[in-house]
């Protein structure tokens, strides 16, 4: 994996752990934040390795959406998470939304599956 993609493979891992943390502490809007991140970092890593960045969120999910899910490489749920928890996220930041207990346990169990999942793709499996 390149210097680059191991940065946002370290961030990512990094912001999972701070989910959990936040979860555990009863930080909802903080563990949705930093899992949202997390899976961020992760779509990064793998656009990284095929040398394609992204300056925005929205870009970034789209470039991931193009080049993993439309060819059947990357899981469609697995992004559909992704977009929902941005959204979550969102609504938590600027909006003083707070999630659900369940709503925050949903996007942070599925930032570590998404993390996976990224990884087993640059890995070849």
């Amino acid at each position: 994996m390149s210097p680059r993609s191991e940065e946002f493979i370290d961030q990512a891992r990094d912001r999972a752990q701070l989910a959990r943390e936040a979860l555990a502490a009863g930080h909802r809007e903080g563990a949705v934040s930093a899992a949202y991140y997390a899976m961020l970092y992760a779509a990064r890593a793998a656009l990284s390795e095929d040398d394609e960045s992204a300056r925005t969120h929205r870009g970034t999910w789209n470039a991931f959406r193009l080049r993993y899910v439309i060819t059947d490489a990357f899981d469609a749920a697995l992004l559909t998470l992704a977009q929902h928890a941005q959204a979550a996220r969102e609504g938590g930041d600027y909006e003083a939304v707070t999630p659900s207990e369940e709503e925050a346990r949903r996007y942070v169990d599925g930032a570590a599956e998404f993390l996976a999942a990224v990884e087993r793709m640059l890995d070849g499996g």
